[in-house]
């Protein structure tokens, strides 16, 4: 077997995890390359066939991991698309993760890459709703996401330039589209960070 090569995409999960009770995520690993996979959050439901069309792998709250040594089609059926995301894979990994393995830290500021781009981003304890937390997330590329009590706002460089928030939480730019999730409940944070073409 070939010496795997690996194309990394960090894929975000748009709905808070309170919202699902699986207790895995998916992870499809495509490369060797740092930071070149991409994740779906908890409770998005995808099926891996073989060439036969045969679903070998698909959603549940088991972990467990395929690897890829031949053709396999991977469709991942996001919540927040009408259409699968389709993946052709011939080499890499394809993992359902335990969501205590991925980002329940308790340190207060994270470090996080998607795409290219880097957010750093605090949570912390709100001072007027017992039990609920805040979140200030600033990606690299300018664009930067608050949360404070229910309330939320985007803006790109200054906080004069605001950006427009679909759903929970669409944010699109001139530079590109930010697909974050925030649980102010558990403090859980996905992200990831499209760049127009």
């Amino acid at each position: 077997m070939e010496r795997t090569k690996f194309l990394l995409v960090v894929t975000y999960l748009l709905f808070a995890t309170s919202g699902y009770s699986q207790k895995t995520y998916l992870k499809i690993t495509k490369s060797e390359q740092t930071n070149d996979y991409t994740m779906y959050p908890p409770g998005t439901k995808f099926e891996l066939k073989n060439k036969h069309g045969y679903i070998v792998f698909k959603n549940s709250d088991t972990p467990g991991a395929i690897l890829i040594n031949e053709n396999y089609t991977l469709y991942v059926y996001p919540s927040w698309k009408n259409s699968p995301d389709k993946f052709k894979l011939s080499e890499g990994k394809v993992e359902k993760l335990l969501t205590s393995h991925f980002s329940k830290s308790k340190v207060k500021k994270h470090l996080t890459i998607s795409n290219g781009v880097t957010a750093e981003y605090t949570i912390h304890k709100s001072d007027k709703k017992p039990n609920k937390k805040n979140l200030k997330f600033k990606l690299s590329n300018g664009i930067t996401f608050e949360y404070y009590d229910d309330k939320y706002y985007a803006y790109l460089n200054k906080k004069e330039n605001y950006l427009q928030i679909k759903k929970q939480y669409i944010i699109e730019s001139e530079i590109g589209t930010l697909k974050l999730s925030f649980n102010p409940n558990s403090g859980i944070v996905w992200w990831v960070f499209e760049e127009n073409k």
